[in-house]
């Protein structure tokens, strides 16, 4: 009786056992397992780092894994189904291999090999220093100033990080350049951390970032800024008028006896230009009228544009309105037959203004008989003449088609009609 029950029992084993091992075959034919490294490098996430150290070094930023998942998973990986850390916990100041554990979070997925299998790590104690900034000015100033050393708002800066490079920095720099300023200035400039080479050193936190820099410029003696003052001669043509004038350089710097300085009032005037009887722009290279014992310093020569432009005045002219695209066979007529046109632009060609130069027109293509109210156009205006306006900016055309019969009233007849005879009684 048992050894009857022990054989039934162990066929019922082997029955499980073979129907595990054909599922098994025929889940692996249908989702195959495929080992291999995935095609991206994977970031290294730093946990449990000590509170009073930083890292200063890192031998890598990113890891490859060895993979082994079914098709399935292998074809849903993603960089975030998988978790690089390095654990620092309790380790001290200085250089450290510290071994990467990869979490998957497919269960079914299995990490059977990292590219590196470790992280080399440099911990330093973090550390801060207190610095004056200091400020250069990197540039010359324009001929005839010169300036003071500049100063910086705030005067002092922190600058922290590790201490393996906080211990480099030789000083903290906010240089500024003058740009050609003839007058003092304010500017805000970045500070930077600076070793004893003069180099930057890079991977620390400097507060505040930037600072106010002010720098005082000063001319010099004997020296002295001057606007220059164009000077014209005559006038240009009638109806023209000078409507602008630049000068090129605006100002110039003088140089000389203090005594003749003293008496510029600020300004120089050039010798003067001739523009009567310009009708356009005069181009000329100027000369300065200086004192004697004064000079310009870099005296590269002086442009005087003056610009000549007509006078703008306004006309109203009266003109007959001309039809465009009457047919054949069609009379119409204007009501007005003449409009007033009111032109603006340059006074000379105003005044050279010739009667055929400003036409009306109405255009009546395709129009058929009837009454129509048009708009009438001025097509073109000579020069840069312009049309303000048409008055009246209406007018009605009525167009007859003569091809068209006029109806005519019905005759009257006159014939008188035979009176009715009237019966006579006799006696």
């Amino acid at each position: 009786m048992i050894r009857a029950i022990l054989s039934h029992f162990t066929s019922l084993v082997m029955a499980f056992v073979f129907a595990v091992v054909v599922w098994g075959v025929a889940t692996m034919e249908e989702n195959p397992s495929r080992e291999a490294f995935y095609f991206e490098a994977l970031p290294i996430e730093l946990i449990n780092q000590p509170s009073n150290l930083i890292v200063y070094q890192k031998t890598t930023e990113r890891v490859q894994v060895k993979v082994r998942a079914p098709q399935a998973s292998w074809d849903q990986l993603q960089p975030t189904s998988f978790r690089v850390v390095a654990d620092l916990n309790a380790l001290s100041a200085g250089t450290h291999q510290v071994p990467l554990k990869i979490q998957a979070i497919d269960p079914r997925v299995a990490v059977t090999e990292v590219r590196p299998p470790t992280l080399g790590v440099q911990l330093e104690h973090f550390k801060t220093r207190t610095l004056d900034v200091h400020s250069d000015v990197l540039d010359a100033a324009p001929l005839g100033y010169t300036f003071r050393a500049p100063t910086s708002n705030p005067a002092q800066a922190q600058v922290s990080g590790p201490g393996a490079l906080v211990d480099q920095v030789a000083e903290l720099a906010a240089d500024v350049y003058l740009r050609g300023a003839k007058s003092p200035f304010d500017r805000e400039v970045p500070v930077q951390a600076r070793n004893g080479q003069g180099l930057i050193v890079s991977g620390l936190t400097i507060s505040p970032t930037i600072v106010i820099v002010k720098v005082q410029m000063e001319q010099r003696v004997g020296y002295k800024d001057v606007s220059l003052k164009t000077v014209l001669k005559g006038a240009p043509a009638a109806g023209y008028w000078v409507s602008n004038i630049v000068v090129n350089p605006s100002t110039a710097t003088i140089v000389g006896n203090p005594d003749a300085m003293a008496k510029i009032p600020g300004f120089i005037e050039t010798v003067p230009i001739d523009v009567t009887g310009a009708t356009a722009d005069v181009n000329k290279r100027a000369t300065l009228s200086l004192p004697e014992g004064v000079s310009v310093l870099n005296n590269e020569g002086v442009t005087v544009q003056v610009s000549v432009t007509p006078l703008l005045g306004g006309q109203t002219v009266r003109r007959k309105i001309s039809l465009q695209g009457l047919k054949r066979g069609q009379t119409a007529t204007v009501s007005p037959e003449s409009v007033e046109v009111i032109l603006s632009g340059p006074v000379p060609a105003l005044q050279s203004l010739a009667p055929d130069d400003v036409q009306v027109i109405v255009d009546v293509t395709n129009l058929g008989a009837g009454a129509f109210q048009l708009k009438p156009r001025v097509p073109s205006v000579p020069g840069a003449l312009r049309v303000q306006n048409i008055v009246p900016d209406t007018i009605q055309v009525s167009i007859v088609d003569l091809s068209t019969p006029t109806p005519q009233p019905s005759p009257v007849s006159t014939a008188v009609p035979n009176p009715t005879p009237t019966l006579i009684p006799t006696k």
